[in-house]
């Protein structure tokens, strides 16, 4: 897999080549690359056809795999070798391949490459025109296929724009003699030379404007790649983040920091020098903002100021990509997707990405409502992905997408099939890795053997301490060790796992102790119990055995917690731990006296006591100990992280407030939403879409704070990943029910925890 960093191998295009080997020199008497032809003449397969070898020995099983590519190609080098008067049996074999499957042009069920409607009627008429050649092929396909070309371009020419521009100078060999075409064409031309990177396009723009610098992109491809060209090229930034993104997304990022590092590295000075292989491409452009946002590089949607200013994504608006006249580049679904995981990643103020995350989604979810049913469609397993990532995408947003959750999807997912379609068929290296397939799932089972043996300890506690009897007690350990293993899985990081569990359990049965079931006494004697904290025992006689229980469970967590965090962090942390509980307990008391008293707070009251009582301070703060740096006392405790923990905790107070309003409203409890209403709000609905803006602000706040690409953070990254994590446990959680006896919530859990990875499954998919 390392490797796999040090250069991806693209396989070599026939149809690009093809082109590329129809340039002539400036009297049409020579090829400017003789090569290009010569390996034509090597590489035609026995079916007559050119095009990926596999998909040529693939069409044994399933005679439609990737047709029209091989159709396009073929006659592609069928026009290269007219062209120079060679090649007579290999023109005739494919004759007979165009012949025996010109059905396939006029189906609308096969995948086709972009502009293949376009390009190949083109081509069509190249043959009748220059070479006399008349095709195999009946006359009601060709009507069809003009009159569809025909359709596309008067579309085009009546409904300008620069999304229509940019398509039809994609597919340039299909353009014909037109001079307002090549003028419009010249404008996408980039510094180095090429249209698009496209060596097709690059090649028909040569033969038309006859220009050095098309002229020394195509040498420059032919030197560096011995003959055949691949089907674009440069590409190594966007086959480098795809190796990073599939890594990141399978959950083995941890075992190739290094390697990751350094190409992140190398592509952050390319996106600083405002590099036309990053910044010209939809693709390329929001996998690098995405990968490179999230690994704390600093990336801004907007400008990128080098040499001369560049725009991120204003280049990038809904009218490249929507337009019901027109098919192909404007209907790019893989750059859409990748534009809409781009937007999600934002902070405060970020309005470029607001209106990006809004047209993207609509353009998804329209997407999967008028695909047509994939039994009906012959289609690549990789187009097959893409419909799966979009589907992901749509279902699972990203600030409430618990890591190992998405890992195990896309371990599910992954498609081992390394094609990709653009204007042709390729494969590469670094795409659908069997070996990252087998790591990824081999990695997550033995991670999920040494989640299994610490929930197995918990449980154990649970007995030994008597909490097992209480309400719930068993369901909400297995979730609140769930949350923990689903977010921080390292095996290396247990101590801060075991911490974040079992503090996590004792705030939500101390949660009910406080609503629901204690009485004043009992409220008051627990927390004069932790405010007299003796490490030796208690201070004070126990009122009820429930007291009793709660504080030696209670105890026993805390010394564990601080025995651990002594080993990572080399002093004692026992003050910070109690009074963070010690807090906790106070405004849980303010609550139920507020309750007993009817006593209705102010907003601000509310969420002045509300933000700690959540009760997230126990659960996170001490984990932070656990989970690799060194953290000073006067960061742990400093302005920093509490504003860390109040962002987060205020967020998950206001999510929980709003799927809760209708019970507790029912029971006569006041919350956030309710709270806003007596302000002046006329309904709930409005309070709580209210509350959801304020949420949504808070959230990209809390991420840009977490990320801190500027570097100005006194908190190590490890440590600021912890409110991240909880956040997104807190929008997964309340995204659907305020309950614990979820049905989903338990198959979710167990997904993660329980259920291994079948690697018979994964082996026979592979082979």
């Amino acid at each position: 897999i390392k490797k796999l960093f040090e250069k991806a191998e693209l396989s070599a295009s026939s149809y690009d080549t093809a082109w590329v080997a129809s340039s002539t020199d400036r009297h049409d008497q020579v090829p400017c690359f003789p090569e290009t032809l010569n390996w034509i003449l090597e590489n035609q397969h026995k079916d007559g056809s050119w095009g990926l070898p596999s998909a040529a020995d693939d069409r044994t099983r399933n005679p439609n795999l990737l047709l029209k590519d091989s159709l396009s190609s073929t006659l592609a080098c069928v026009l290269a070798l007219k062209r120079w008067g060679v090649g007579d049996q290999h023109i005739h074999n494919a004759l007979g391949f165009i012949g025996r499957n010109s059905g396939s042009l006029t189906d609308s069920s096969q995948q086709a490459p972009i502009g293949f409607d376009v390009v190949f009627p083109a081509m069509i008429q190249t043959c009748a025109q220059d070479f006399d050649l008349n095709l195999p092929l009946n006359s009601a396909n060709l009507g069809a296929m003009f009159r569809n070309r025909d359709s596309i371009l008067s579309s085009a020419a009546h409904h300008r724009s620069g999304g229509r521009d940019a398509f039809l100078a994609y597919i340039s060999e299909g353009m014909g003699n037109s001079p307002d075409h090549w003028e419009t064409a010249r404008k996408f031309q980039r510094k180095n030379g090429s249209l698009f990177n496209s060596p097709s396009a690059t090649a028909a723009a040569f033969m038309h404007l006859r220009d050095a610098d098309s002229l020394g992109y195509l040498r420059s491809i032919v030197d560096v790649n011995s003959a055949a060209v691949p089907a674009i090229y440069p590409n190594g930034i966007q086959t480098q983040l795809s190796l990073i993104d599939a890594i990141e997304s399978l959950g083995i990022n941890r075992l190739f920091g290094e390697e990751i590092e350094q190409a992140l590295d190398e592509i952050y000075t390319s996106w600083i020098q405002g590099d036309e292989e990053i910044f010209l491409d939809p693709t390329t452009c929001s996998m690098a903002f995405r990968i490179l946002r999230l690994n704390r590089y600093p990336v801004s949607p907007d400008l990128v100021f080098c040499s001369s200013p560049v725009d991120v994504f204003n280049r990038f608006t809904e009218d490249r990509f929507w337009d019901d006249t027109m098919e192909g580049y404007l209907k790019d679904e893989m750059a859409v997707l990748e534009l809409h995981k781009a937007s999600n990643v934002l902070y405060p103020n970020e309005s470029i990405l607001v209106h990006q995350q809004s047209w993207t989604n609509e353009f998804l979810m329209k997407s999967m409502e008028s695909s047509p049913n994939s039994a009906n469609r012959t289609r690549s397993r990789a187009s097959e992905s893409i419909s799966t990532q979009v589907d992901d995408v749509l279902n699972y947003p990203f600030k409430g997408d618990l890591d190992r959750l998405a890992h195990r999807r896309n371990i599910e997912q992954y498609c081992t099939d390394n094609t990709r379609t653009l204007k042709s068929s390729f494969r590469c290296s670094s795409f659908g890795s069997e070996d990252l397939l087998k790591l990824a799932a081999a990695d997550f089972n033995f991670c999920q053997s040494v989640h299994q043996k610490e929930l197995n300890q918990l449980m154990s506690w649970l007995k030994e301490y008597k909490l097992e009897d209480m309400r719930l007690a068993k369901v909400k350990m297995g979730y609140c060790y769930f949350s923990a293993a689903a977010t921080y899985y390292d095996p290396e990081l247990s101590d801060a796992r075991i911490s974040w569990a079992k503090h996590s359990l004792l705030t939500s049965l101390i949660d009910d102790f406080y609503d629901i079931f204690g009485t004043a006494e009992e409220h008051l004697n627990l927390l004069e119990l932790f405010e007299r904290w003796d490490v030796n025992g208690p201070r004070a006689e126990f009122c009820t055995e429930e007291v009793k229980t709660f504080y030696w469970a209670l105890h026993s967590a805390i010394c564990e917690t601080v025995e651990n965090a002594f080993a990572w962090q080399g002093r004692n942390v026992m003050d910070h731990v109690v009074e963070l509980w010690v807090d906790v307990l106070r405004t849980m008391l303010e609550e139920a006296e507020w309750s007993r008293t009817n006593t209705l707070p102010t907003l601000d009251e509310y969420m002045r006591n509300g933000y700690i009582s959540f009760a997230l301070g126990p659960i996170v703060l001490p984990s932070l100990y656990m989970v690799g740096p060194q953290l000073p006392d006067e960061v742990a405790k400093g302005p920093e992280v509490h504003h860390l923990f109040k962002v987060m905790s205020t967020c998950g107070r206001l999510l929980n407030d709003c799927r809760s309003f209708q019970r507790e409203a029912e029971e006569g409890i006041s919350n956030a939403v309710s709270l806003r209403m007596s302000q002046g709000i006329d309904t709930a609905e409005e309070a709580i879409e209210e509350i959801k803006g304020l949420i949504d602000e808070q959230t990209k706040e809390l991420l840009r704070m977490v990320l801190d690409e500027r570097n100005t953070s006194a908190v190590p990254k490890e440590c600021r990943e912890l409110f991240w994590k909880m956040n997104k446990v807190l929008h997964m959680v309340y995204k659907k029910e305020d309950t614990y006896n979820s049905t989903k919530l338990v198959q979710i859990a167990e997904s993660v925890i329980k259920e291994p990875i079948s690697l018979s499954v994964m082996d026979s998919r592979v082979i």
